[in-house]
């Protein structure tokens, strides 16, 4: 993948807190000292609440651009420099979310304040004791945390849901991208077989094409526990632009075709596709108007947000931040 096509993933969906890894313990270290890493607006944010950030922020960083992102030069900036950069932002964006969800009298409500405390639980059993311990963290002390980013994603709706859409920028959005979306939309019905040997994976393409059942082949080779407990045989069915994308082609192939064994993380898919279907034209233009509303929101509330990013306040305790470890 080139920079430019990680800067961009990078750049969205960093607002969410998320885990990732194997957990051996779920408790902080006795040892962690939690002080004051900086101020916003003077607000003090703590280490501990840093840190979660960090680490999220950290792990999308890997997730997207693997363990070689960390050797890579952004426009000059090191993936380091980008890690700072992006959890500094979400942290002002949370506290202006706060800030934000009191002056308007928004709250949230008990149902998702449970939620917050449940995924909090789920993360931190989630997440590798070390990494804990760096943070500095238990589930009831990421609790709050886990609330400011489900209020940040209550004002960010809010925000948007105040974006009035041009009905005539719609429109002739949806005539300059019909041809597109009904391209990206269009639906393949596949079942696949999950293989982690490269030539079993072989021996099960030719089997396939020599005329056995697929779903026999299944049965007898897919290693996906999961999927045989869903009972669907492998069958799933995506839009032409996700499978694209994820089985990386460069385009589809024809309706019966078994394709040649597809590695991915370490794995190997056979794929036969049964099915291509177009999306109908009246689908077609709910799901272009609807796209382009959703994208005038976004920028609509990013735009809010930035302003309120720009009004705040940011001080740095040196002595502390620059000293902070790295979760890679």
């Amino acid at each position: 993948m080139k920079k430019k096509g990680l800067l961009c993933l990078l750049t969205a969906g960093m607002m969410t807190l998320s885990a990732c890894g194997t957990s051996t313990g779920d408790t902080a270290s006795s040892n962690f000292k939690d002080e004051v890493v900086m101020k916003i607006d003077g607000e003090e944010i703590m280490k501990s609440e840093y840190m979660v950030y960090l680490y999220t922020t950290t792990k999308n960083f890997t997730t997207v651009g693997g363990d070689d992102i960390w050797t890579m030069d952004f426009d000059g900036q090191t993936a380091d420099e980008l890690v700072a950069e992006r959890t500094l932002n979400t942290l002002q964006s949370v506290k202006a979310a706060i800030k934000y969800a009191a002056e308007n009298k928004m709250t949230l409500t008990e149902e998702q304040k449970e939620e917050a405390a449940t995924t909090s639980e789920q993360f931190v059993s989630s997440v590798p004791a070390e990494d804990i311990a760096k943070m500095g963290i238990d589930a009831a002390k990421l609790t709050p945390f886990m609330e400011g980013s489900y209020m940040y994603s209550l004002v960010y709706q809010a925000l948007a849901a105040e974006c009035e859409v041009d009905e005539t920028e719609k429109a002739k959005y949806y005539e300059e991208n019909k041809a597109q979306m009904k391209d990206d939309y269009t639906t393949l019905d596949i079942d696949t077989i999950v293989l982690d040997n490269l030539d079993k994976a072989n021996e099960v393409v030719q089997k396939a094409k020599s005329g056995e059942d697929f779903q026999s082949l299944f049965a007898e080779y897919d290693i996906d526990d999961a999927a045989k407990e869903e009972g669907k045989g492998g069958a799933m069915s995506l839009y032409k632009a996700q499978f694209v994308s994820s089985f990386g082609l460069e385009e589809i192939p024809e309706v019966g075709q078994i394709l040649e064994p597809i590695e991915m993380d370490g794995v190997y898919f056979v794929v036969k596709v049964n099915k291509i279907t177009l999306p109908e034209d009246s689908e077609v233009k709910t799901m272009t108007e609807t796209a382009f509303a959703n994208q005038k929101q976004a920028e609509y509330s990013d735009a809010r947000f930035a302003e309120m990013i720009a009004a705040q306040k940011v001080e740095y305790v040196d002595e502390v931040y620059k000293n902070l470890e790295k979760f890679h």
